[in-house]
């Protein structure tokens, strides 16, 4: 462990909360950054070279290729992505303007020569600012990493919720493509019976046209989802930092949501997790700090010195010793810097309050999207999809009879792959929306408890 304020013992003692701050967020970030499997050196990265699925390990690729689900997806990525590094390193970077803020000014060293009298003097001087001054850069640094850590959480839970969108995407459009598949086989059953009423005299060529049209509909109408599928694929890959079209496997169906709960306890958790709020609030409190350290230019600063003097005109050594104080004088300057720190603690308070605005609207449509689409979900699979496909059964059997036109069939048909089509979509709706809520309450944050207050 590096010290925090080196050479400056004293400071130590006084520096207190702000020196175990310091070694508990270096601490936390040295064991986030195991948890996500980048302690170890990766290889250098090219420019001019695509990622790849060589850059994974034999197991997890084919863990990949295996069946999939949406929690280990979403973990997956948020342990894959350069993003969250990227977010993590600029939390450590952060961190590490506290130890160089409160280190004292490096010492000036200066030799001089006399001709006159033959005198060399070797000189050391000193500057040592006031205790308070370095505490209070300390502790705006560590106010300024915090919120870089809450970042660094609020970006995790934004690529849970794409990891879990585009998983969803996936899910929906490659079981589209299933269905589309299904009713393509299922026209050209019906093209055979049109075919054989025709031949038989009971339908017209029409009938026989029409089956083939939507069938060729239906076709065409697949080449747009198998589109989809390909799209979801790509942008999960690039989730997890492989090729664009790196395969992976069959998707697990998705899960029921859990119900979210009163508003207002989402609202209270929100305030409690969401790691927006937190970095905000953070930012607020370097600036309130700010302040305090403005405030301190009034103080002035010590200076000392010593010197060593050889008079070789005399043959005799000498010791000098000198100190000084920094004079405050400069009045304008000074009460100019307290009005500009005055002035960022209401821009960062105004911040505050609109990241809270925010947050409570995420969560309030994130819940509206919940609900709709759950509601939506349920009509289609308890009342619309079971009588589009009574309706199909039905009219099958009173077309073969004679007792209804073929365009009814057709009709019936596509009445049923359309609800079968909106029944996936709305299960993507729905995973898609309550990604979006754990995300708008602070759910579940890093690795490892990363993200928790």
């Amino acid at each position: 462990m590096r010290p925090f304020m080196p050479f400056v013992p004293v400071l130590v003692l006084l520096a207190g909360c702000a020196g175990a701050d310091y070694s508990a967020q270096e601490r936390e970030a040295a064991e986030l950054r195991e948890a996500l499997g980048w302690g170890a050196p990766r290889e250098a990265l090219d420019p001019a070279t695509l990622p790849g699925a060589a850059a994974l390990d034999p197991p997890l690729e084919e863990e990949l290729q295996g069946e999939l689900t949406l929690e280990r997806v979403s973990d997956l990525v948020v342990r894959r992505n350069p993003d969250v590094v990227a977010a993590l390193e600029r939390w450590v970077a952060f961190l590490e303007r506290a130890p160089q803020r409160t280190a004292l000014p490096n010492p000036t060293v200066r030799y001089g020569y006399s001709s006159m009298f033959k005198m060399h003097t070797a000189e050391v001087m000193q500057e040592v600012p006031f205790p308070g001054k370095l505490l209070a850069e300390g502790r705006v640094a560590l106010a300024e990493a915090r919120g870089m850590r809450w970042e660094l959480a609020e970006r995790a839970n934004l690529l849970r919720e794409q990891a879990a969108s585009s998983l969803a995407m996936l899910f929906a459009a490659r079981r589209q493509v299933e269905l589309l598949d299904e009713n393509v086989e299922l026209l050209a059953r019906f093209i055979e019976i049109a075919q054989t009423k025709y031949a038989a005299g009971t339908a017209t060529q029409s009938d026989v046209l029409r089956a083939q049209v939507e069938r060729d509909g239906l076709r065409a109408e697949r080449v747009g989802y198998a589109r989809d599928a390909e799209i979801a694929q790509s942008a999960l890959n690039v989730l997890l930092d492989r090729a664009p079209d790196a395969p992976i496997g069959p998707v697990r169906t998705l899960p029921e949501p859990t119900p979210p709960g009163p508003l207002t306890t989402l609202f209270a958790q929100a305030f409690q997790r969401r790691p927006e709020l937190e970095a905000s609030r953070a930012r607020w409190e370097a600036e309130r700090e700010m302040v305090l350290r403005s405030e301190l230019e009034w103080v002035p600063d010590a200076v000392f010195g010593g010197a060593y003097v050889r008079d070789f005109g005399m043959d005799v050594d000498e010791v000098e010793l000198t100190a000084g104080i920094s004079l405050p004088i400069w009045i304008g300057r000074i009460r100019a810097g307290i009005r500009e720190a005055e002035a960022n603690v209401r821009r960062a308070e105004a911040e505050t309050r609109s990241a809270r605005n925010r947050v409570l609207d995420e969560v309030r449509v994130a819940v509206s999207r919940l609900a709709a689409a759950t509601e939506q979900h349920r009509i289609v699979r308890d009342d619309a999809l079971p009588r589009a496909e009574q309706n199909v059964q039905v009219t099958e059997v009173a077309y073969t009879a004679g007792q209804v036109d073929f365009l009814d069939l057709i009709d019936a048909q596509r009445m049923r792959l359309m609800q079968q089509l909106e029944l996936e979509r709305t299960r993507a709706e729905r995973s898609t929306a309550e990604a979006e809520l754990r995300r708008a309450v602070g759910e579940p944050g890093l690795p490892g408890g990363g993200g928790e207050r």
